[in-house]
């Protein structure tokens, strides 16, 4: 009996340990879950109809649905124990219903919602965010800003709506209304004017049309941008002319005269930007600065006017105190503020000065050089000619060939000059179907295709320039139906790395400010 007590003591001693921990071993009870199901109607006053689009929601949470056109919605999965279903809809006063799920089981409710009353409060002052009141210049921000105000509910159902308002400096006293009677309180203003100061400032309003408005806040936007892409732009049948950086917010639309504004060329000091406009009814060549201000026309009673003329056909002088220009079979020299208008050549018998370009060096020395491009009754009637400043000396580069010749323009080194030729095709009303660009020496000799089979089919290159330094060649190339989009491309010297860079822009002209 004593050996069995002993033994029976032992196994007690080896076993309490394991009942020990099994008593401390803590469990986990599973969710579960029920469901809520019903109906949203409005009151009796509002004839007990059908809500749709009533957001109901639950605390504890659970999925938010949004009820249909039957005012039903249903929840899964809701949590068993006490529940607030919550219905909430603009312009109807939020109804919170307590409810206890049980598990398995599918509660079944109806919400009644009434039309919210209206305020009688005067929304409160508004609270602004940002952009911070800046009364300093010193701080610059971009041309696209986000204005953020702070203002909720004034009373259970009743949700404010806002105006927000721009003045352009303290002078503009009424401002502009960019956004109207919006409930959210956050507005981004685009296309903002660099290097000014505006004002800004919100009005706020309940549904009894009670007012409050804001206090005016200041901000300051960033210097004018550095561009150096100049190009033209066709939007909504108005082409203008614009300067970009090709950076975000920095594209400027430099013209907005109402007519045809085209051929932006800078001047040699990157002061001026010459161009061309028909808002009088015929081309003229006028200047401004690269702002697009400081308008001046150049040209006076001799328009820029030849055969087939769009507004091109005029050039800077290399020194910046002269422009070039046809008119008829005329060329003429004047003054950038429109004096000193001198006649220094006549195109050959029925021909036409359409197109031109001046050089500060010419076979590599510095020695100026003009080459135009003259021009028959018909569009592929065309030649290119080398003569002085005066005049004198003229020189056939290229006589009238197969195709249609256009834009001629010297190498900074004044060694070659580049053209486009679409030498498969000529139509009386100017259509080209495979220009290509081109480069030949200034004796005429070593023609060199430049567009290659790089050059998408069907379309044409046209336009070329060499850029400022004369590391590329910018140009631009559309389709040969004269209904794709135009585009503005670059490429080397040698015709490789053909790259697109603007969409949807002509007349390209390229300087490194």
């Amino acid at each position: 009996m004593r050996q069995f007590y002993l033994l029976f003591r032992h196994f007690i001693l080896l076993c309490l340990p394991l009942i020990i921990f099994s008593c401390n071993e803590s469990t986990v009870d599973p969710e579960l879950f029920g469901s809520i199901s019903g109906t949203v109607k409005t009151s009796e006053e509002a004839g007990s109809l059908p809500m749709e689009g009533v957001t109901i929601t639950t605390n504890p949470g659970t999925t938010s649905v949004t009820t249909n056109s039957d005012g039903s919605f249903s929840l899964s999965e809701v949590n068993v124990g006490d529940v607030t279903v919550n219905a909430k809809k603009e312009g109807y006063t939020a109804v919170s219903t307590p409810v206890k799920v049980q598990e398995g089981k599918e509660l079944v409710m109806q919400v009644v919602m009434g039309i919210a009353p209206l305020d009688s409060t005067i929304p409160d002052d508004i609270t602004y965010v940002s952009p911070l009141d800046i009364q300093k210049d010193a701080t610059r921000l971009p041309n696209k800003v986000n204005l953020v105000w702070r203002n909720g509910e004034t009373e259970k159902g009743d949700t404010l709506r806002f105006d927000v308002i721009i003045f352009e400096g303290a002078s503009d006293e009424n401002g502009t209304k960019v956004a109207s009677n919006i409930l959210d309180t956050t507005f981004t203003v685009q296309n903002l004017k660099f290097e000014q100061t505006y004002e800004w400032q919100i009005v706020a309003r309940n549904k009894q049309l009670d007012e409050v408005e804001g206090k005016k806040w200041r901000f300051t936007t960033e210097n004018f941008p550095k561009n150096g892409y100049l190009f033209v732009k066709d939007t909504l049948g108005s082409r203008d002319i614009y300067s970009w950086d090709l950076a975000e917010n920095h594209l400027v639309r430099l013209t907005k005269d109402g007519g045809s504004e085209v051929s932006p060329r800078i001047s040699p000091n990157e002061e001026l930007i010459a161009y061309a406009s028909n808002k009088s009814g015929e081309y003229h060549i006028y200047t401004m600065d690269t702002k697009g201000e400081n308008v001046v026309k150049v040209t006076n009673d001799k328009s820029l006017v030849s055969y087939n003329n769009s507004g091109s056909g005029f050039v800077w002088s290399p020194e910046g105190d002269q422009i070039l220009y046809g008119h008829y079979g005329d060329l003429y020299t004047i003054n950038y503020n429109g004096t000193g208008e001198t006649k220094i050549a006549n195109a050959p018998v029925n021909r036409h000065f359409k197109s031109c370009d001046w050089s500060a060096h010419f076979n590599n020395v510095s020695q100026e050089k003009i080459a135009v491009l003259t021009q028959g009754e018909k569009p592929y009637d065309n030649e290119i000619y080398l003569m002085d400043p005066d005049g004198s000396n003229l020189f056939l580069l290229l006589g009238n060939l197969e195709g249609t010749i256009s834009s001629p323009h010297f190498s900074p080194d004044g060694t070659k000059v580049i053209f486009s030729l679409d030498s498969l095709f000529q139509d009386d009303n100017g259509r080209q179907l495979n220009a290509k660009i081109y480069s030949v020496n200034i004796d005429g000799t070593n023609w060199t295709d430049l567009s290659g089979d790089d050059k998408p089919a069907g379309t044409n290159d046209l336009q070329a320039r060499y850029t400022e330094t004369g590391g590329k060649i910018i140009f631009m190339n559309v389709a040969n139906d004269n209904e794709g989009e135009k585009n503005i491309w670059i490429m080397d010297t040698d015709g490789s790395n053909r790259e697109k860079i603007i969409s949807n822009g002509e007349m390209p002209d390229l300087y490194n400010p």
